[in-house]
């Protein structure tokens, strides 16, 4: 019933080319988690497909038909709106309209490969601003499988189940899945990385399939540079200390931890040097923008600049200098170890809470920050629940490290840090109902005794 409602679902929303869209994105996955998954895992994983794709699809047909009204074409957010007028205007564009032209303003994203995917689906399909979001959603529902295969393989099947509703189920994972935006691709993208780098952890290395891994994860980090630079060298990172790792070499822990450190080094040594020779600006300039972007992340936060969640006519304005006034006293405050590095580390993980709520939607996305504080708890308790692939554990651990690293550096605005940590939220997901499943599991264990003593 699920795979028949969908896509007339679509079809009464948006005709022939939405019908065509869904079919192919939900058959499509539907063939895709059968053949990697093993054969008894097929009827589960399909299921939890579907359950994710028909949960986005109830909520984005309604959505989209609501917001058409306003904008004419459903975009749910300003971004969501750019995405989908750009690649309509590059259909238009190859189709040899000379009319047609790309604002200055909009012409960042040429740069990005997904740009010119909705260009693609226009191109096919013809122009039905609901393609894009069915693309979403089927991706959504494809990192739900990924969330649950990664977590089976560690932690066993009541922790893999616990990660793939929380997945399916989280407002911050839905909310970006069902507009044209690339946050859904770049964590599906991320996620089959590390499902990757997983089969090389415990993969033989005289089993044939690793080539065949190898090229698809050069495949995944290749998107990924276009898409997410920062993700793309944490991956390489991490596939750098997993080979050191399965070395026949014996390293001891800190020994470990060195070389992680070292392929960091190269690794960022490598980014400037490339940096240098690609720009005539001298290499000190590389650490001026650095630090000059930290500060403008603490300016934003201070401000509370607007996003998707907070009106720009919500923040109080300097009147000498038209800036908001908080960014003003921010920049102006000279270096603080607990403004400058305590808050934001914070700020990435904790944001927003709901004392810092300035509007009603801002309010919702806190309340669910309970939960990531439950998951948070929990995953303190995840290395007692491991029951193999130790080191696929740490090379977990080091990647949400890294990305909360990132994030505490540039991220400011409440809006993109809810977009952009989702790259960090389905590892706290894993590690966390690993942790909390573990828990539940001990207490259940220690129940017998306590009631035999009695």
């Amino acid at each position: 019933m699920v795979r028949v409602v969908g896509p007339l679902g679509a079809f009464a929303v948006e005709g022939w080319p939405a019908l065509l869209g869904a079919l192919i994105v939900q058959e499509g996955g539907l063939w895709l988690i059968r053949r990697l998954s093993a054969e008894c895992q097929r009827r589960l994983v399909a299921n939890l497909f579907l359950a994710a794709f028909a949960l986005r699809m109830a909520i984005v047909l309604p959505t989209h038909v609501i917001a058409r009204i306003g904008d004419g074409n459903g975009a749910l957010y300003r971004d969501d709106y750019t995405n989908d007028l750009v690649a309509e205007w590059l259909v238009r564009i190859a189709h040899g309209e000379g009319a047609t032209a790309i604002f200055p303003g909009h012409q960042y994203l040429l740069d990005s490969v997904y740009t010119y995917l909705l260009m693609a689906v226009y191109a096919v399909f013809g122009y039905a601003p609901l393609l894009p979001k069915l693309l979403n959603i089927g991706l959504a529902a494809l990192c739900v499988v990924l969330t649950y295969d990664i977590t089976r393989k560690i932690f066993g099947e009541r922790a893999a189940l616990l990660a793939a509703l929380a997945t399916a189920l989280l407002p911050s994972f839905i909310v970006w899945s069902v507009a044209a935006i690339k946050e859904t691709l770049v964590l599906f993208t991320s996620l089959a990385a590390l499902w990757v780098l997983q089969f090389l952890a415990q993969a033989d290395r005289r089993e044939r399939r690793v080539a065949d891994a190898l090229v698809v994860l050069f495949g995944v980090t290749f998107l990924l540079v276009d898409l997410r630079e920062s993700s793309a060298f944490i991956i390489v990172g991490l596939l750098a200390v997993l080979l050191i790792a399965r070395l026949r070499l014996r390293l001891k822990v800190w020994q470990m931890g060195l070389v992680g450190a070292g392929v960091a080094v190269i690794l960022v040594g490598g980014a400037l040097i490339v940096r240098d020779h690609t720009n005539n600006r001298p290499l000190t300039a590389t650490f001026e923008d650095m630090a000059l972007q930290i500060r403008h992340r603490r300016a934003q936060e201070a401000a509370g600049a607007g996003s998707q969640l907070r009106d720009d006519s919500q923040t109080v304005t300097d009147a000498n200098t038209g800036r908001p006034a908080a960014e003003v006293t921010s920049d102006t405050a000279p270096f603080s170890f607990i403004g400058d590095v305590i808050d934001p580390l914070g700020y990435a993980v904790f944001a927003p809470a709901p004392w810092q709520a300035q509007s009603s939607l801002e309010l919702a996305a806190s309340a669910e920050m309970a939960v990531w504080d439950v998951l948070l708890l929990g995953s303190l308790f995840m290395w007692s629940a491991v029951r193999e692939q130790r080191l696929f554990v740490l090379l977990l651990v080091a990647y949400a490290v890294a990305n909360w690293l990132i994030l505490a550096a540039v991220e400011g605005n409440v809006g993109n840090l809810l977009r952009h940590r989702l790259m960090l939220d389905p590892v706290l997901v894993i590690l966390g109902a690993a942790g909390l499943n573990w828990v539940w599991t001990q207490r259940h264990r220690t129940r017998p005794w306590t009631q035999r003593s009695r």
